[in-house]
């Protein structure tokens, strides 16, 4: 899988978060999907400015396969464990958005799930449609230096802190079709995740002609102390 470590941990593109082997098996899996309002899924302000439709949660035929497929991907994907530090993955959710549809502006949930539930640390969306296929349906992520906007490869993951202000632009044409999760991370502060992703990407790249250096070792002690310091387990 092909990685991308020029972007900050905040605003990770993660190309290929599904490989493109795996999709078609996802594809078959949506096709024999029923399809519910998007709104059931939605709470407090969302329901007013939420317009697509979900696989039905309740459906425990395909859902289930498409969920494991995708955090199998998470759980494969070295680039999203040193940035996100995943500790509970809310059950992925599948939305289609036709033609006329988008979702307002909004804010996630902080928790998510039923009593205790989890911690909403960090959004994730995979795409599972080509962007050449529908018009319009870029996720746009509004941050404190402005408008971040999103149509990626069928595959491609972003994720960013669920703390953001989002939406998703009306679709004019064609169909989109995405995956969207939430994650507790075991790392709270964003700033520290940051942190860590930073010392990761040194280390690896100090490591990759002499992975034993005293350079190299020290960063990775750096490295795992710091996660002792900061990690909620």
């Amino acid at each position: 899988m092909q990685e991308q470590t020029s972007f900050p941990a905040l605003y990770l593109h993660i190309p290929q978060l599904i490989s493109a082997d795996k999709l078609p098996a996802i594809d078959e899996l949506i096709s024999r999907s029923d399809f519910v309002d998007g709104k059931l899924t939605a709470t407090a302000a969302a329901k007013e400015v939420k317009n697509n439709t979900q696989i039905d949660i309740r459906n425990q035929q395909t859902l289930p396969l498409i969920q494991q497929h995708i955090v199998d991907a998470m759980n494969r994907s070295p680039i999203f464990q040193a940035a996100i530090f995943p500790r509970h993955i809310f059950p992925p959710l599948v939305s289609r958005y036709r033609a006329g549809m988008s979702y307002g502006w909004h804010v996630d949930s902080p928790l998510m799930g039923a009593y205790p539930g989890m911690r909403g640390d960090i959004a994730m969306t995979i795409f599972l449609s080509e962007p050449d296929t529908y018009e319009g349906g870029e996720l746009v992520v509004l941050s404190p230096t402005g408008e971040f906007s999103y149509k990626l490869a069928k595959g491609d993951a972003i994720v960013y802190p669920c703390t953001q202000v989002h939406c998703v632009k009306e679709v004019t044409k064609g169909m989109r079709q995405v995956a969207v999760t939430w994650i507790q991370s075991y790392i709270r502060d964003a700033g520290q995740r940051q942190t860590l992703f930073e010392l990761y990407n040194v280390h690896k790249s100090i490591s990759k002609d002499n992975p034993n250096s005293p350079e190299a070792n020290q960063l990775l002690q750096t490295h795992s102390n710091l996660i002792r310091m900061w990690a909620e387990a």
